[in-house]
């Protein structure tokens, strides 16, 4: 069934009725109820906006479980890969003031600029970093930042090692590291830090004025949510984790009401209450496809779908989006606005899951195309992600049933030892008590105890700050005398691949 809303020139651009807008709202409020429920979401807050206020925010559940604290729409969530909008903005204010090139190559503002081969390191160029098309796999290379100890240029340098899966602006890879590359690139041009740049140009004259740039400011602020992780019906609270070397990527901290002021900017092109922050053609550059998706068979009605400068870009119900996603340890974030019906939405969870996604669909269904019983995103997505739950599970335990008898076929004492990767460093393998260990020496959170499985292979599960991540082997090549040769490690996830490095045993 389908309900049309009547008109309200102050509340949105829709010709419709106040009454009848606010029941929309009603409904859209009782459905992220519902929806915070069946995903065991533990907080949320959604805002909806105009170009000029916002027409609804709330929080639902709570911010601290075991503390009662309830989420509201100034409460703070990680925001992370939303942050990249800010980084492609920056740059394109840069470039306005001939600071920069759309064109410019990275490696001429980043001497150590460099990637897999000479061809591509020469002539990527600043516009390739923010639209993700260097040839490199969606996520490679996040481990040489995610909790490490290395610093931004070390990051950038090791990419040199990543392999390609495709061919130089061929195919979109989504590259954390090309957005951190680009906020290097901003602040050489601007002889400040990222988080001085950003505070400076957007969130102080936005009155953004509890949105954060870095774990570090969390001590000193208040009402902020705890990352979660559901499993097996439990809650496990996670610690944030600093991503100061990634920050141009997703440092970000912010409340929904806070980020509602971000779209409001979007909305209206670059200008916001008499100020310009940047011209409709640094928008109409930005919000551009400058990389393609491929439009699989869907119930979406979506005819494109790319990647503009900072922003993923497709069309719903007719309309073009404009938005992004956000990822980080225990927390989930999706912002979405339509400047055609000057209508955006921001949505921060305190979990992990698909439900922001699901969430804004219908959100979309219900405020461009008046479908309030329409599909059910939520419920679609989530028996999605049950199926794929249950074929994980049956994969590890068909896994586990091909586990043969074998006992460990060496003395713990010839797995002792340090294995190197050109590209990440070092991984110790140690004992303690008779039981062996191992630590990734850059990343300081990456340390576990092994449990030998099957021949040379051990399994093994980080501690609870990193519950998200399932069990992992480790597992050993031996040389032609039978003595450990290389050390490899897997962990079957979708944002980190263990399998890009090869550690060699040092002699």
């Amino acid at each position: 069934m389908k309900k049309t809303f009547l008109s309200i020139v102050s509340i949105l651009t829709f010709t419709f009725s106040f009454g009848q807008t606010q029941q929309q709202l009603d409904i859209l409020d009782k459905y992220y109820q519902k929806a915070l429920e069946e995903w065991h979401i533990p907080g949320m807050a959604v805002a909806i906006t105009d170009g000029e206020k916002i027409l609804f925010s709330k929080g639902y559940g709570y911010a601290n479980i075991d503390k009662k604290k309830k989420v509201d729409g100034n409460t703070l969530f990680a925001v992370a890969s939303n942050s990249k909008a800010f980084t492609a903005t920056a740059i394109a204010q840069l470039i306005e003031q001939k600071k920069l090139n759309w064109n410019d190559k990275a490696i001429k503002h980043l001497p150590y600029y460099k990637l897999y081969n000479d061809y591509t390191t020469q002539n990527e160029t600043i516009e390739d970093l923010l639209c993700h098309r260097n040839g490199l796999e969606t996520f490679s290379g996040d481990l040489l930042w995610y909790g490490t100890t290395k610093n931004a240029e070390e990051i950038i340098a090791a990419q040199h090692y990543l392999k390609p899966t495709s061919a130089f602006r061929t195919r979109f890879g989504y590259s954390n590291i090309s957005f951190l590359a680009a906020g290097k690139i901003l602040e050489k041009a601007t002889d400040t830090t990222w988080s001085t740049y950003i505070s400076t140009h957007f969130l102080k004259p936005l009155k953004m004025n509890r949105t954060l740039t870095s774990t570090n400011q969390i001590k000193n602020t208040k009402n902020v949510a705890t990352p979660y992780f559901y499993e097996d019906g439990k809650h496990y609270e996670i610690a944030w984790l600093n991503w100061d070397n990634i920050a141009p990527a997703g440092a970000l901290i912010s409340s929904v009401n806070d980020y509602a002021k971000w779209l409001q900017l979007n909305l209206n092109k670059g200008t916001l209450n008499g100020k310009k922050y940047f011209s409709k053609a640094s928008f109409n550059q930005l919000t551009t496809p400058h990389i393609n998706f491929p439009v699989r068979k869907n119930n979406e009605k979506t005819h494109f779908k790319g990647y503009g400068l900072g922003w993923s870009l497709q069309d719903y119900q007719g309309y073009k989006v404009i938005g992004h996603s956000g990822g980080y340890d225990g927390m989930i974030s999706k912002s979405a606005f339509v400047p055609e019906k000057n209508l955006g939405i921001i949505i921060v969870t305190n979990s992990l899951s698909w439900a922001p996604s699901a969430l804004v669909n219908k959100s979309f269904d219900v405020l461009l195309a008046n479908i309030v019983d329409g599909k059910d995103w939520s419920s679609y997505y989530l028996s999605f992600k049950e199926k794929q739950n249950k074929s994980a599970k049956e994969k590890l335990q068909k896994t586990e049933k091909e586990r043969g008898k074998f006992k460990n076929q060496l003395p713990n004492s010839e797995y002792i030892g340090t294995y190197t990767d050109k590209m990440y460093g070092d991984v110790i393998v140690s004992e303690t008590n008779g039981k062996l260990q191992f630590e990734m020496v850059a990343t300081p959170i990456f340390k576990a105890n092994l449990k030998h499985w099957n021949h040379t292979i051990f399994t093994f599960r980080f501690d609870k700050n990193l519950v998200s991540l399932p069990q992992g082997k480790l597992w050993f090549d031996l040389d032609q005398n039978g003595k450990t040769e290389k050390l490899h490690i897997n962990i079957p996830n979708p944002d980190f691949y263990f399998e890009e490095f090869e550690f060699i045993k040092k002699n």
